[in-house]
């Protein structure tokens, strides 16, 4: 939650191995896309394109991860990312999804656990996932007409309208 993630591999390296081994998984993108933006939010540009070179280029070949890498990436552009339309990236909730996200998988390692993967998400989460999904696989079948649901810009539509 602090946003040292450079500590954070290393506690996962030190304590719980399995997390990290495969380095092209969910958690590791998650965390590198962290460190990056960690980087961004520090005004340290030059350290975020090199650090984006050498830890993110190489998850450009998987589809799952495009949406959050761009939007990602994109900070660079933005004069002041923060007040940016993907400035939310540098909010703490995403601090905060990174940590859940880190959280449940090493959750997941308890060897007690009957069904590992069932605290790796909430029925609320798997329902926004699957109301994720179903609205881009509409918008496919309509030529890529259309909005896709997209949690954090409806929660940020609903603080602007909260605040006017």
């Amino acid at each position: 939650m602090s946003g040292d993630i450079d500590s954070t591999f290393k506690r996962l390296e030190e304590w719980y191995p399995q997390v990290i081994k495969d380095d092209k998984s969910v958690i590791c993108f998650l965390l590198h896309s962290q460190r990056f933006i960690e980087y961004i939010r520090a005004e340290q540009l030059e350290d975020a394109v090199k650090y984006a070179r050498a830890n993110l280029a190489s998850f450009l070949t998987h589809k799952a991860f495009e949406g959050l890498l761009k939007e990602s990436v994109a900070l660079l552009a933005y004069e002041k990312p923060a007040e940016s339309c993907i400035g939310y990236l540098l909010d703490s909730p995403q601090r905060e999804f990174v940590a859940d996200a880190v959280n449940a998988a090493v959750l997941s390692t308890n060897p007690a656990m009957k069904d590992p993967k069932s605290c790796l998400y909430s029925c609320l989460e798997r329902l926004l996932r699957q109301l994720t999904v179903c609205s881009f696989e509409r918008r496919t079948f309509n030529n890529d007409q259309g909005d896709a649901f997209l949690l954090h810009k409806e929660v940020r539509n609903c603080e602007r309208s909260r605040r006017s």
